[in-house]
């Protein structure tokens, strides 16, 4: 009885500071996050990774002398999971910035749509390129890349171990750049080729003052905006490629600070 007191004292702190790590990055880390994924299922995969993981690293386990040790354990942990998940969807959401880009220069700004990811209501054509991203994921099996953060991040960021340092800071701000950089590309055919349209559509516009430029221009960047879009959709696999690269960038360098590497 002694020894199963012994075994749980040095195990159940572990087992928390495990749970409350992956609990972060389930609740932040893009897809597994959305919101059509039930609450009770996202703490019931996060409890399965737990019992799967602890027995894998229990010789790391932290040594818990008091409840004020589990308490600040634990709240480092979430940091950790939440810097990590956060991180990540910044990067994610690349495509649905590009999306915004487009749908306000075709005239679609204020077409909104309830996205069931994050219950949010995005522009129309935002949606329309993360269904898009999100069944690419999924085929091209890169939400792997997700799994595997959740098993690796342990043997480079002992529980207890971590360190934030200012350079995470500096890192979130790259990132945010790439993602920028990621949309702007993929926007920007559409957005050119809609400002040439523009561009004609005011030339016409002086030489003949006397014709209607609202009831032409509207249909006509809509129509042009759209072809637009199916046409650049070709360039989808080599900003995905980008896109997935900058996410495996972040999550390794992100690790590795964390870790004090």
């Amino acid at each position: 009885m002694l020894e199963l007191i012994d075994i749980a004292h040095e195990w159940v702190p572990g087992y928390m500071l495990t749970f409350a790590r992956l609990s972060a990055m389930m609740a932040t880390f893009p897809l597994f996050s959305s919101s059509l994924i039930n609450i009770r299922v996202r703490v019931s995969l996060s409890m399965i990774l737990t019992l799967i993981i602890s027995p894998l690293i229990k010789d790391s386990f932290p040594v818990i002398l008091s409840m004020n040790q589990i308490y600040v354990g634990i709240i480092r942990e979430i940091l950790i999971g939440l810097f990590l998940g956060i991180g990540t969807s910044v990067i994610f959401n690349a495509f649905g910035m590009a999306g915004a880009f487009i749908g306000r220069q075709i005239g679609l700004a204020m077409a909104n749509v309830l996205d069931p990811n994050s219950g949010q209501n995005l522009p129309v054509v935002s949606q329309f390129l993360m269904v898009i991203m999100v069944t690419y994921f999924f085929v091209t099996n890169a939400h792997h890349l997700f799994i595997e953060t959740m098993f690796r991040n342990f043997m480079i960021i002992p529980l207890q171990s971590g360190t934030f340092v200012g350079s995470l800071g500096v890192q979130i701000i790259k990132t945010g750049s790439s993602t920028f950089q990621i949309a702007l590309k993929f926007a920007i055919p559409t957005m050119l080729l809609l400002l040439i349209i523009e561009s004609a559509v005011g030339i016409t516009v002086r030489v003949m003052p006397q014709m209607n430029a609202f009831f032409i221009t509207l249909p006509l960047r809509v129509g042009v905006g759209f072809f637009a879009l199916m046409t650049s959709l070709e360039i989808f696999q080599l900003l995905f490629e980008s896109t997935y690269e900058t996410m495996s960038v972040f999550i390794n360098n992100a690790l590795y600070q964390l870790g004090g590497s």
